[in-house]
C-alpha cells in the first residue's frame, strides 16, 4: 500500500528557456548601452542589475520549484505537488476523494492554480486526476495523476472515503 509517482511537467521546459533568453538579452542590453563603462559599481550599474537580476532570479527559482511533480502515499499521509510547492495531508485531514477529469483551460493554466475560494489545483495537463476534500478550512485539492485508480485503491485501504467520478 504505497503509491509513488514522479515526473517532469511539460511546461517546465519553458522556464529554463525564459532564464536563458533573459540572461542573453540583459547582458546584450548591458553591453549595448555601455552601462558598465564608467566602473563596475556605479549607481546605474547596480540599478540596472537590480532591475534585471531580480526577475531573472525569480525565473531561476520557478525553474527549480516546478522541475519535478510528485505524488506519494505511504498509508498515513498523502504528499503531492511540485518540488518547491507541495502539500502533505494526513489521513485524518482527508474527508473524501474522487477521480476527476481535469481540463487545464478551466483552471486558467498549468502549475499551481486557484479556482474559486477553496479549490487549489496542481495542474500539469488535461487528463485524469484526483480531487480531495479536506478538513483544512473545507479546502479542495485537485491534482493530475497517472494512475488514479491505483491511488484511490491505496487511499481506500487507508480508510479514506471514495466518491463517484466527475469532471473539473
Amino acid at each position: 500500500m504505497a503509491y509513488n509517482e514522479q515526473s517532469r511537467p511539460r511546461f517546465y521546459y519553458l522556464l529554463p528557456c525564459i532564464v536563458l533568453v533573459s540572461l542573453i538579452g540583459s547582458i546584450t542590453l548591458f553591453l549595448a548601452l555601455g552601462v558598465g563603462e564608467k566602473g563596475i559599481f556605479t549607481i546605474v550599474t547596480i540599478g540596472y542589475w537590480l532591475a534585471f537580476g531580480i526577475p531573472i532570479m525569480w525565473f531561476v527559482w520557478l525553474s527549480w520549484a516546478f522541475s519535478i511533480y510528485a505524488i506519494q502515499y505511504d498509508g498515513n499521509s498523502l504528499t503531492f505537488g511540485f518540488l518547491g510547492w507541495g502539500v502533505k495531508l494526513q489521513n485524518s485531514e482527508i474527508v473524501s476523494t474522487k477521480v476527476v477529469e481535469i481540463k487545464w483551460i478551466k483552471w486558467g493554466g498549468m502549475g499551481w492554480r486557484i479556482k474559486g475560494i477553496k479549490s487549489i489545483g496542481y495542474i500539469t495537463s488535461s487528463g485524469s486526476g484526483i480531487e480531495i476534500k479536506t478538513t483544512r478550512k473545507g479546502r479542495f485539492y485537485t491534482f493530475n495523476c497517472q494512475d488514479p485508480q491505483s491511488l484511490l485503491n491505496d487511499l481506500r485501504t487507508g480508510g479514506i472515503t471514495i466518491e463517484q467520478d466527475s469532471a473539473v
